[in-house]
């Protein structure tokens, strides 16, 4: 049997990374059996981590757990998810590629996957990825934006391969259809900007109303916590704007501990479109097969919308035009039927490219 250690943002109730991780489990399983391999995750919630995906997980901060870890492990997998940025702080890279380097030090293999790098605008952090990455026995990257920095930054060897990202995996349990009742619903996940949350919720709210009148909003916090507010704030402006009240669905109640991920996507399926900022509300759409409309205040929010063909469903924060973004609304929700039609027909090779994020860890212990 052997051992492989995933190290990643997990077990804080990000819906994201959990997508992330469940995808990477599902890749991993489906091509050797449970009783051939062990996936061991590094997680800031070990017993949560355990009981959502019914993998081992040790702490990620509890050094001898860590240790532990790392000197029991055949692979460390680190990834996928947006690991190597330092936007606002550099601890998180400086933590990631330190999990890296020990696990090479102690001679095990070690593998980037799925990773979204970037940006890196400090040249102490460049250099610190470029000298860790070209020690790595494998690497694979969610985005061609991504390979291209990583190239950049001076990474030689090993290839960069671009997958996708693996929570596209991910499928409805059950196809729940909200079109039982009268009503047309539609996903918001938003997410604090640049400290404008205000004008975004006024903004969003605005263009919703103009371009979907009719329509039955879900808020979606995907990281509650820290999407809770804004979202409350969405939806009060939204009732003003006089909408219909809205819903709110997440991983999980903010005080409660998610056993599933489940619910969350069955009910992403059952909308007929998703208003997203969060980069994952957007990927468990696709998967589900639901179009989109991208709020893009990151690259990797365009990166993925031109990767599922729809680079044309993207508004840039930047522009603060609630009118313009009314008119995209509009658009792409009257060609709603044809775009999911055009995402099923692109699925198949979204969700080949993120299957090759296992294949490649798996490759490493043949």
């Amino acid at each position: 049997m052997h051992t492989l250690t995933l190290s990643g943002y997990y077990g804080y109730g990000n819906a994201g990374d959990e997508a992330v991780l469940a995808g990477l489990v599902t890749a991993l399983r489906a091509r050797r059996a449970e009783a051939d391999q062990e996936i061991v995750v590094l997680s800031g919630r070990p017993a949560e981590t355990e009981a959502m995906h019914g993998i081992r997980a040790a702490h990620r901060y509890r050094i001898p757990a860590l240790l532990r870890a790392l000197s029991r492990t055949d692979a460390l997998l680190s990834g996928g998810g947006s690991l190597l940025q330092d936007v606002t702080s550099a601890h998180s890279v400086f933590y990631y590629l330190g999990v890296v380097r020990l696990a090479q030090m102690l001679g095990k293999k070690t593998m980037f996957i799925a990773q979204g790098v970037g940006p890196l605008s400090r040249p102490r952090t460049r250099r610190l990825v470029a000298s860790v990455a070209n020690r790595l026995n494998a690497v694979t990257i969610r985005d061609e934006g991504s390979a291209a920095l990583l190239r950049e930054i001076g990474v030689t060897h090993p290839p960069i391969e671009v997958t996708a990202d693996p929570a596209l995996l991910l499928a409805p349990e059950r196809q729940i259809t909200f079109r039982d009742t009268p009503h047309i619903f539609v996903a918001v996940a938003l997410r604090p900007w640049a400290g404008q949350d205000a004008a975004l919720a006024e903004a969003v709210a605005r263009a919703c109303r103009a371009a979907l009148p009719d329509v039955r909003l879900i808020t979606v916090p995907m990281q509650p916590p820290v999407d809770e507010p804004l979202g409350e704030r969405f939806s009060r402006l939204w009732r003003q704007e006089g909408g219909e009240p809205v819903a709110r669905l997440g991983l999980t109640d903010p005080d409660v501990p998610a056993t599933s991920l489940s619910p969350l996507v069955d009910a992403l399926a059952g909308c007929q479109l998703v208003i997203g900022m969060r980069l994952h509300a957007l990927i468990l759409a696709a998967a589900c097969g639901v179009p989109a409309v991208a709020l893009s205040y990151d690259p990797k929010v365009a990166a993925f919308m031109a990767q599922s063909g729809q680079s044309d469903a993207v508004y840039d924060l930047k522009d603060a035009d609630p009118d313009a973004l009314a008119v995209l609304l509009r658009r792409v929700w009257d060609a709603r039927a044809a775009r999911a039609a055009a995402l099923r027909e692109r699925l198949p090779s979204l969700r080949a490219a993120a299957q090759r994020n296992a294949d490649v860890a798996l490759e490493l212990l043949s």
